[in-house]
């Protein structure tokens, strides 16, 4: 169980930041802003593949990390203008996104393929592109080592500690943010905070989980949650408890039977909003 203990507490931050995190995006409807943050970071691969950052060594997974990072927070910048141009419509911004970074990812991906096809190293670094790739859709978070799981726990602790302290800023935007301004607050100002912060928090998942968990950590406490309760502390601990309770029971599962371990999380989180779901409408439930 050692060889597992940089994978567990990596899941377990990062549940405890999807947790967190989650409450505003479902209260703000923005369920499908981790498919899209997520899958527009493949445009940020195929700049680095592009330009010859590789994971291969401890710099060039660095260097990689950097640049799908910066990256994924263009593409949440771009979300947050393309949503004010379109009227508040949320939806159609991350579409839009996500479909211009992945196409751009793969179109980069076949060029860096094509421009290292003839050299010596164009093999190792052909395997090493489609490995990242599937790294990225799938993940293993098995595989997570204490490198790895460092910078995703010291990321979360900050996540988590902006969060705390612009909670009531951040709470006020996503209950009544058309009159924000009017409180001498900035309404951009916090949606940007905001989409960056989801950024970096989806980037750190990606690298431990893959996108499945990424973008599911984002939806499904927060929703569980609101089933559960309509007042705001009682919905936090729910949303934080149901994430971090349903990634020990989904690594558990995992590891026991032999199944994919973003995956089982994903699905014993989604039982766990379904069995809220169901205690939400029972007779004489009272919040």
């Amino acid at each position: 169980m050692n060889d597992f203990a940089p994978a567990i507490i990596a899941a377990l931050v990062i549940s405890l930041m999807g947790g967190a995190l989650s409450v505003f995006v479902v209260l703000k409807r923005l369920a499908f802003i981790g498919q899209g943050i997520s899958h527009a970071a493949f445009g940020g691969v195929g700049i680095a593949l592009v330009l010859g950052v590789y994971s291969s060594t401890m710099m060039g997974a660095i260097g990689q990390l950097g640049i799908v990072v910066a990256f994924s927070i263009l593409a949440a910048l771009w979300i947050a203008a393309l949503t004010r141009t379109h009227h508040g419509r949320a939806d159609t911004a991350i579409g839009v996104v996500l479909s211009a970074s992945m196409a751009l990812g793969f179109v980069l991906f076949t060029v860096a393929e094509s421009g290292h096809a003839h050299d010596e190293t164009g093999a190792a670094e052909h395997q090493d592109g489609h490995h990242l790739i599937e790294e990225i859709l799938f993940g293993n978070i098995l595989d997570t080592d204490w490198p790895r799981a460092s910078i995703a726990i010291v990321v979360a602790i900050v996540i988590l500690a902006i969060v705390w302290f612009i909670r009531r800023r951040l709470l006020f935007w996503a209950f009544d943010e058309p009159v924000v301004d009017a409180f001498g607050l900035s309404a951009k100002g916090l949606t940007n905070l905001f989409l960056v912060l989801l950024a970096l928090a989806i980037v750190m998942a990606m690298q431990i989980a893959g996108v499945v968990l990424a973008a599911a950590m984002l939806v499904l406490p927060g929703a569980a949650a609101l089933n559960l309760s309509a007042r705001l502390k009682p919905v936090f601990m729910y949303s934080i408890l149901i994430a971090v309770g349903g990634a020990a029971l989904g690594m558990f599962i995992g590891i026991e039977r032999s199944y994919p371990i973003g995956p089982t999380i994903v699905l014993t989180q989604s039982v766990m909003y379904l069995v809220t779901l169901a205690a939400k409408f029972t007779p004489g439930r009272s919040s």
